[in-house]
């Protein structure tokens, strides 16, 4: 009888050659996976769906746009009459509905929005994702009897219904926004909508302490209601209560459209994956005014938002001296700002006060070409190029990057308090039974001495 280890050897070794057996004579059936990883003949179906609708559908109908190509069946599920009035996604069928939860032309919407509040714009988004839920689950539900969907394609924003239909069906399901802030746990990236910064690395201990431990602990408490609320939603459909307001999404592959240099670089799930910019491949023509004044002034910027921007008179501001500052240092010659609805004559100058503003065209006659070196070609610097790629944490130290001084402050304010709340707690009870013991003797003693007498 062959030893034990001797067994173990040769069956390694038998391993050993059927890997070099198929790696040197080609037999690729041998191990090798087919590369369709198991597509049938037969088309998938995919159901694409996004509650918001306008301009969040470019994103993923680019995407989407691949998969036709590719011979993906395709419906999207979203309000407003949006792929057959598009010159590139006329090909897409759509499902279409009237939201009357989310409207953006409402005074509620409109105003939250403009005052740039973000505890006024979070209760009119949270409502109306609790209140759509029941209605556009029903919807989801009904195209996919019709198609029998093979993957869900969904937009995250207030779109949990969509994830919560693929955990009940059993199906995948993939999601996609512009931005997975909420889902990153690098502690070194914050949320500006809560007053953080995008980036902590340079913030002070009580900024980072704010930002890490006060404000995750508020939003906690302020959606403990409305999450209720969206299970109970949630039981009207026979889905199963979640307790995490994010919804079914931490073992989906999430998509962000966005890109390393204009994100903060951090170490994320391998499912959270920066796919940006996504673009299309074409856009509509400028006017033949606009495109002749461009190609005669190169260096002037071409600046619009969309149609379907919603952004306050403060960020129109910020953005419009941002453009000022490049037009002062010599770095562009203006700006074509195709959507400006805003006064902002009165908020902004420019240091060179020969330059006039207008609200359409801001214009600097001086003209620069680039910072070069002394032998005329431009400057690169490495340091900053790589700072794009390079997370933050690896800047500020072993202690600081991974916040071990914020958790551990918080630790001990923790038992700082507990320890306190049950101290005190204890003195209480212990007075209590003391005194009940007392008011007890007290007693007995008294009756004792109306017996003797």
């Amino acid at each position: 009888m062959l030893p034990k280890n001797l067994i173990s050897l040769l069956w390694n070794f038998v391993i050993f050659i059927t890997f070099f057996i198929n790696q040197s004579f080609g037999s690729a059936d041998l191990i090798k996976q087919d590369l369709s990883l198991g597509r049938s003949n037969e088309p998938k179906n995919i159901i694409a769906t996004s509650i918001i609708g306008g301009s969040h559908l470019p994103q993923m109908l680019e995407i989407l746009k691949i998969l036709k190509d590719r011979g993906y069946n395709i419906t999207l599920v979203a309000p407003g009459n949006f792929t057959a009035r598009s010159t590139n996604y006329h090909s897409i069928p759509q499902v279409i509905f009237n939201n009357e939860y989310y409207d953006r032309n409402s005074h509620e919407f409109d105003h939250a929005f403009l005052d740039n509040d973000f505890f006024k714009i979070f209760p009119v988004m949270i409502n109306a994702m609790i209140q759509s839920y029941v209605p556009f689950y029903n919807i989801y539900k009904q195209v996919n009897d019709e198609i029998n969907a093979d993957l869900f394609f969904c937009d995250i924003l207030i779109n949990p219904a969509c994830f919560d239909l693929a955990w009940k069906l059993g199906k995948p399901a993939v999601g996609i926004s512009s931005d997975l802030s909420e889902l990153t746990s690098s502690p070194y990236k914050s949320n500006p909508i809560l007053g953080c910064h995008a980036n902590m690395e340079n913030e002070s201990f009580y900024d980072r302490f704010k930002c890490a431990i006060i404000n995750p602990l508020i939003k906690v408490l302020v959606l403990r209601g409305p999450l209720k609320d969206l299970n109970a939603e949630r039981a009207s459909v026979d889905i199963d209560p979640h307790w995490d307001f994010s919804g079914r999404i931490s073992n989906r592959l999430m998509l962000s459209n966005n890109f390393y240099g204009f994100e903060i670089p951090s170490s994320d799930s391998p499912l959270h994956q920066n796919i940006g910019p996504v673009i299309p491949d074409n856009f509509p023509d400028l006017t033949p005014v606009l495109d002749s004044f461009l190609n005669d002034h190169p260096r002037t910027i071409y600046f619009t938002l969309g149609t379907n921007a919603v952004i306050s008179p403060q960020n129109i501001i910020i953005i419009l001296n941002s453009f000022l500052k490049l037009i002062d240092q010599n770095v562009i010659d203006g700006v074509i700002w195709s959507t400006l609805r805003t006064d902002t004559s009165k908020s902004l100058q420019l240091a060179n006060s020969n330059s006039q503003i207008i609200s359409i065209l801001i214009m600097n006659t001086a003209k620069c070409q680039g910072v070069k070196d002394e032998n005329g070609g431009f400057k690169v610097d490495n340091e900053n190029l790589l700072s794009d790629w390079i997370t933050p944490d690896t800047r500020m130290g072993f202690i600081k990057g991974k916040y071990l001084d914020v958790y551990g402050a918080a630790v001990i304010i923790f038992l700082v308090l507990f320890g306190g709340f049950t101290y005190t707690l204890w003195k209480i009870i212990y007075f209590y039974i003391k005194f009940r013991k007392e008011n007890r003797d007290s007693q007995k003693s008294l009756n004792l001495n109306k017996k003797r007498n």
